[in-house]
Formats: structure tokens, C-alpha cells, sequence
């Protein structure tokens, strides 16, 4: 059974543009997996390591027959492909990063996997392209839409439109 499943895609090193686009096409690529939409890029402020570039930032709504698990080494797997390297720290520079932030149905608590992600109610970056294209998407455990996560968000940096260069 096909799940809709939400993940959110971040970079700010290398070009950020293409490594986002390149993320996506490495998702929708995959026989097993269909991206269904894609919010606009947004530019952010790095967060918590605030040393650092902006963060250019999108969210991607995808549909697979997946188990989270199979999902996870997916993203992995895309994450090594553009270089990003297995062993990182947390909140460092980074090529790209994919997130699963929601599952249609399915709570999930392995390890290093959480689903829904654990702190997606905080981070404006997330609920703002998240709330473009799916603004009344029930988060499971939350109980409340993407767009009421967004309304109580507490995080208060700059998400704004990014405008995509112009290639000749």
C-alpha cells in the first residue's frame, strides 16, 4: 500500500540549488517511489550552529510502497551519492540533508529514526514550504494540521522565497 510521505531537503554548501534538484531527481528516479510535489526553495538562517551559510531549503511530497526503515537508507544513500560524508556532526555545513519528516499513518521510534521527525513543530524552515504544499496534512502523533504546526511555531528566524537563478 502507497503512503504519502513528507521529507524535507536542506543544503548550504556547494551549489545548493543543484544539490536540492539533484536530491529530488535522485527520488523520483526510483521505481519504488513517486514525488508527487515539491514546495518552492526557501532561504534560512542556519539555526543552531549560526556560523555558518544560509540554508536553502525545500520540502517534497512523496508517494512509496517503502517501509520507513527502507526510506531512511534511501535518503542515506542519496545523501552519500552528493557527497555528504556518513560520519558528521550535528548541525555542521552541510551538501545536503533529507529529512523524513511524516509517514501518512505510521509512528515509528528506531534508534536514529523518528517519525514523525521530533522536532519539525519547531522549525519554521520545514513548516513553511511544508504548509505550501500540504497545508491541511494531519501530522500523526500531533494531531493537528501542518498549517496549525506553523501558526504555533516558536521559531522566529527568516524563511523567505528564494528566487532560482537564472541558467543561460
Amino acid at each position: 500500500m502507497n503512503q504519502l510521505v513528507y521529507l524535507g531537503l536542506g543544503a548550504n554548501v556547494g551549489d545548493r540549488e543543484s544539490n536540492l534538484f539533484t536530491a529530488i531527481a535522485a527520488l523520483d528516479v526510483r521505481d519504488d517511489i513517486a514525488v508527487n510535489r515539491t514546495a518552492s526553495i526557501y532561504e534560512t538562517d542556519p539555526l543552531y550552529n549560526t556560523d555558518q551559510p544560509k540554508f536553502l531549503n525545500s520540502v517534497v511530497e512523496i508517494e512509496t510502497n517503502l517501509q520507513p526503515e527502507s526510506m531512511l537508507q534511501v535518503c542515506q544513500g542519496i545523501e552519500m551519492m552528493l557527497g555528504r560524508p556518513s560520519n558528521r556532526k550535528k548541525n555542521e555545513p552541510r551538501l545536503i540533508d533529507i529529512d523524513i519528516l511524516a509517514y501518512e499513518t505510521v509512528s515509528v521510534e528506531l534508534g536514529e529514526l523518528i517519525i514523525p521527525h521530533p522536532v519539525l513543530f519547531s522549525r519554521k524552515f520545514v513548516l513553511v514550504p511544508w504548509a505550501e504544499i500540504a497545508p491541511k496534512f494531519v501530522v500523526q502523533d500531533y494531531g493537528k494540521t501542518v498549517s496549525d504546526l506553523l501558526s504555533l511555531c516558536p521559531d522566529i528566524s527568516n524563511v523567505k522565497k528564494y528566487k532560482l537563478e537564472k541558467t543561460a
